[in-house]
């Protein structure tokens, strides 16, 4: 709009100029002239891209002044006041461009005066000629500046939804990369292979070039703040720092100090170490980078303080195992090898005076050496249940079954309802476990009749069972670590929750007993690790 306004009224005061060449001076058009192009020059100067676009730009006022004596000039050389005084607008642009109100008010009026002195100089003295430039133009500058203004807040505005639509891409695509890494975090329980994750996943995210994990003493306890390096990334960085230093770990905070950024792991409200990054090629770590990370770290808090519970919880079903493995040959194979050596060993000292009783005693030293035997091989049985899935279980539950009525002559049977369970290898394992002992339970203590082993899935709720109508006993009168004469409760719940559920005993003196194991299933479910 400018270049045509421009090209209209440079080129009428040329015409008006042109006219009055027979009259004037020649000098005066070449003036004129040389003014029109200088006029153009710096126009062009100034909206170029170059360094003495920048320099004027520092200069601003240096350019307003020298352009408007420049149009003062023009204005001069023509007599004409209603066209010509456009020259006055395209400079007060850039001012709007630059100044605030105020500035740009002012230049306006330094203008419409060197407009005004321009019209006198030309020889037009008349109260007309310079009322309507006055009052014309002077709007026309009002309405330039405020166009401008608009265009700089839309263009402001543009600008800042430009920016906030790249923040919004960015903060989607650090939520989609932090939800792949929580999940790959979750994925494995093993706490070696978790912090090894940790260290990795947290380089790349913060384009570190080292990154420690640090946690909590074992032994120790946030008032000492003994910490341990737990992984490092590369594995050479453990060589930069060999303790942790005096940080207090019950005050840790996100702390940014130039090139190193430490940010608190989180876990149930209490701080269980701490992640370490070093050196970011990108620049000196700042607080929006602590702000930014933090949720991993949370994250990752919670993915080690998993591994490190179900390492404690492994453990723990591993020590009570033994524990149980230990009660079973204390309660048996143990105990009847005792009394075939006394058998044994009174047969020895009374041969030469009673041999009828000392016969009589290695027959029953050979009684329990068998009954002996028998324990060994149902507890051996116990331990070689071979590792099956969902899929395989009711079979092995019916195989388990029908050796168990091959072996004690009791009449047991199993039946399953619903379609095959969709349980892992590792919670099938513990069902099959769990069955096993029942059984053997029932065979060592119950003096049942009938047995019934039975499982059903209905609703995404798998339920297995085994009843027997033997003597029974109160399951609220035995002691939490007490395995009622080798029933071991303890085990049985303990393989219930490994395997992702619960146990429920009924049972009461003289009614016979049930075992139920309650577990939730999903259509696709994964291996428990």
């Amino acid at each position: 709009m400018w270049a045509g306004l421009l090209t209209g009224g440079l080129p009428c005061g040329l015409l008006f100029a042109l006219s009055l060449a027979g009259d004037a001076l020649a000098s005066q058009l070449a003036v004129y002239a040389v003014l029109v192009a200088l006029y153009l020059g710096l126009v062009l100067a100034i909206c170029t891209s170059s360094p003495l676009s920048r320099w004027i730009w520092r200069h601003l006022w240096a350019f307003l002044l020298l352009i408007g004596l420049v149009c003062l000039g023009i204005q001069s050389l023509v007599a004409e006041s209603f066209l010509q005084p456009i020259v006055f607008l395209v400079p007060l642009i850039y001012a709007a461009l630059a100044y605030p109100g105020g500035r740009v008010a002012a230049v306006g009026l330094f203008f419409l005066g060197l407009m005004n002195l321009g019209i006198w100089l030309g020889g037009q003295r008349y109260p007309m000629a310079f009322l309507f430039p006055t009052f014309g133009y002077g709007t026309f500058m009002i309405f330039t500046y405020a166009f401008v203004q608009l265009s700089i807040q839309q263009a402001s505005a543009r600008h800042e939804a430009d920016r906030l639509a790249g923040d919004l891409a960015n903060q989607r695509d650090y939520l989609a990369r932090l939800i792949e890494i929580t999940a790959t975090l979750t994925r494995d329980l093993d706490l070696a292979t978790v912090l090894e994750q940790v260290a990795a996943e947290g380089r790349a995210l913060a384009h570190a070039a080292q990154v420690r994990v640090w946690l909590l003493d074992d032994d120790g306890d946030q008032a000492s703040g003994a910490m341990r390096l737990a992984a490092a990334v590369p594995p050479s960085a453990d060589t930069r720092a060999a303790s942790w230093g005096s940080d207090s770990i019950e005050q840790l905070a996100a702390t940014v100090s130039g090139t190193r950024l430490v940010l608190p792991l989180i876990a149930k409200g209490a701080t269980i170490g701490a992640l370490e990054l070093h050196d970011s090629p990108q620049g000196p770590f700042t607080s929006a980078d602590a702000r930014l990370l933090q949720p991993f770290a949370n994250a990752a808090a919670v993915a080690i303080e998993n591994a490190r519970l179900y390492e404690q919880a492994r453990l723990s079903a591993t020590l009570s195992e033994r524990n149980r493995l230990a009660r079973e040959l204390h309660d048996t194979i143990a105990q009847g090898l005792t009394a075939v050596t006394m058998q044994l060993e009174a047969a020895q000292r009374g041969f030469e005076r009673d041999p009828a009783r000392a016969r009589t005693r290695i027959i029953r030293a050979h009684e329990l050496a068998r009954a002996a035997l028998e324990d060994v091989r149902r507890s051996v049985w116990t331990l070689a249940a071979p590792l099956i899935d969902g899929r395989a279980l009711g079979h092995a539950l019916e195989e388990l079954t029908e050796q168990f009525a091959a072996r004690t002559g009791l009449p047991a049977s199993y039946a399953h309802s619903g379609p095959p369970p969709p349980l892992g290898h590792a919670a099938a394992t513990q069902v099959l476990r769990i069955v096993q002992e029942a059984l053997q339970n029932i065979e060592k203590h119950a003096h049942a009749q009938t047995v019934a082993v039975g499982s059903a899935l209905e609703d995404g709720e798998l339920r297995i069972w085994v009843r027997d109508d033997g003597v029974g006993f109160a399951p609220d009168a035995l002691l939490p670590h007490s395995d009622g004469n080798g029933f071991g409760l303890l085990s049985l719940r303990e393989r219930a929750r490994l395997a992702g559920g619960t146990l429920h005993v009924e049972s009461a003196p003289g009614a016979g007993t049930c075992v139920i194991v309650t577990l939730r299933v999903v259509e696709h479910a994964t291996e428990l690790h």
